[in-house]
């Protein structure tokens, strides 16, 4: 662990991916519709998703460590602040940074979006810090799952369509609801992992409201509305396609149901981001076609 660059394991490049998946999805509608898309919109799209995904995990990493939310026996990746790698303030300007830089390419995109761009970047800038940060924390008050399923899902998909076509169309939001279901299934598992620590440290998450099995169950319903959500809405056989994904991903279901919560559902957490954009990948090739 120690041979590893401490400023890569605060910002979790693991996660990154999954934080693309809903822009490709969105340019795969826009090309489908228009036959074109905007590459250099489209770039500062995807770097401006990544920024937002790696100030929301710095701003995670500095408020639990601050706070001491982090504890010897975490079963989480390592975090850099609790532990001491880097101090304490250096990660604040780090996210502070990240935002900023976030804000300075979402300017170009707001200039270009009009209104409905600039209610989706502030907001988005605002809820990468409100999850953890500030007075009364998302994380800590039941409503991760929820707010994963908002911002990683049908806002981003829209979001991409829009920038792209200056066209309101309600098919991005339905197909956003995709990455939306994954990324709570994300937040669900990330929250099962942490349900003893969170309990025994007052944090309210919805893991911590349901039973252990209740948690457990929670994250297969996710995944199983992400693999069947486009067939049951265009009820067409070629959208059958989408279910492959999970099935490939079922050793990992698997875990969830009834492996241990131990530190092996780190390994559980990357697999759910990857089949996160393999599916948004899917589905692009299903509009595609």
């Amino acid at each position: 662990m120690n041979a590893i660059n401490p400023w890569i394991l605060a910002i979790r490049p693991k996660t990154l991916f999954a934080s693309l998946g809903p822009v490709i999805l969105g340019l795969a509608i826009v090309y489908n519709e228009f036959q074109q898309i905007n590459i250099s919109l489209a770039l500062l799209t995807a770097l401006c998703a990544l920024l937002l995904q790696a100030s929301s995990n710095l701003i995670n990493d500095y408020y639990d460590g601050v706070d001491g939310k982090d504890s010897d026996e975490r079963l989480g990746p390592l975090r850099v602040t609790s532990s001491g790698l880097i101090p304490a303030a250096q990660v604040k300007k780090a996210f502070i940074l990240t935002l900023l830089v976030s804000f300075l390419i979402g300017s170009i995109l707001m200039i270009h979006g009009g209104i409905p761009i600039i209610v989706i970047g502030l907001s988005s800038l605002f809820f990468a810090w409100a999850y953890t940060g500030g007075p009364f924390p998302l994380s800590r008050l039941g409503l991760g799952e929820i707010a994963a399923f908002i911002f990683f899902g049908p806002i981003p998909v829209w979001g991409t369509y829009f920038l792209q076509s200056k066209v309101h169309h309600d098919l991005p939001i339905l197909f956003g609801f995709v990455p939306g279901f994954i990324s709570a299934a994300l937040m669900a598992v990330n929250n099962l992992r942490d349900r003893k620590e969170d309990k025994a440290n007052g944090k309210k998450t919805i893991a911590t409201i349901l039973t252990e099995m209740g948690a457990r169950y929670l994250v297969i319903n996710f995944i199983l509305l992400s693999a069947f959500f486009l067939p049951l809405v265009t009820r067409e056989p070629k959208s059958l396609i989408v279910i492959l994904p999970a099935l490939l991903f079922f050793k990992n279901w698997k875990k969830v149901l009834s492996a241990p919560i131990d530190r092996d559902l780190n390994n559980v957490l990357a697999n759910t981001g990857k089949y996160l954009f393999l599916q948004c990948l899917v589905h692009s090739i299903v509009i595609l076609l």
